[in-house]
């Protein structure tokens, strides 16, 4: 008698849950195609760390500052060494398009040839965002699937909170 109460209330669960996933974007479809972008052209902080570290903070909201003067700058990153935890030694490289910048002085440069470059649009809510492994592997069977050169680099332009653009571009 007693299990009909909890058995309710798991499926009322999953419901909410799947609901939520809903609501969220968690079923929103990754857009792959390809795009021809021409020379991408950042600059920024390199970054060789820990993920706690104050540093990385630092690095952001200073490439945050420059991307709020424009309404039409975003936030770039390229994940050179992904984080496994915490204490794991991570390597990226967050910056902003160079012609969003006033001051190069203290900041690395990098350009991509973006010509034949694969994008990957995403849009969902941060929580139910797929992980950077999944999309790469979209990217990169687009690319199989197109009989299109492999990307070696992915730049992840923060959009917004909800929406990610991923370009995945050939190493020079």
């Amino acid at each position: 008698m007693k299990t009909k109460p909890l058995i309710v209330t798991g499926v009322l669960l999953a419901v909410v849950a799947v609901l939520g996933l809903y609501m969220f974007g968690g079923f929103n479809e990754i857009e792959v195609q390809k795009e021809n972008l021409g020379e991408i052209s950042l600059v920024g902080i390199h970054y060789k760390g820990t993920p706690q570290d104050p540093k990385l903070k630092s690095s952001f909201e200073k490439i945050e500052s420059l991307a709020e003067k424009n309404p039409e700058a975003f936030i770039n990153t390229i994940y050179l060494i992904e984080p496994a935890g915490k204490l794991d030694t991570m390597e990226v490289f967050v910056g902003i398009e160079k012609k969003w910048a006033e001051d190069l002085s203290s900041f690395e440069e990098r350009n991509f040839d973006a010509s034949s470059s694969i994008v990957a649009n995403i849009q969902a809510h941060r929580f139910v965002m797929p992980g950077p492994k999944k999309v790469q592997k979209k990217i990169n069977s687009f690319a199989k699937e197109n009989k299109l050169e492999q990307p070696e680099i992915f730049i992840d332009q923060i959009i917004s909170p909800n929406k990610v653009r991923v370009i995945g571009v050939k190493n020079q």
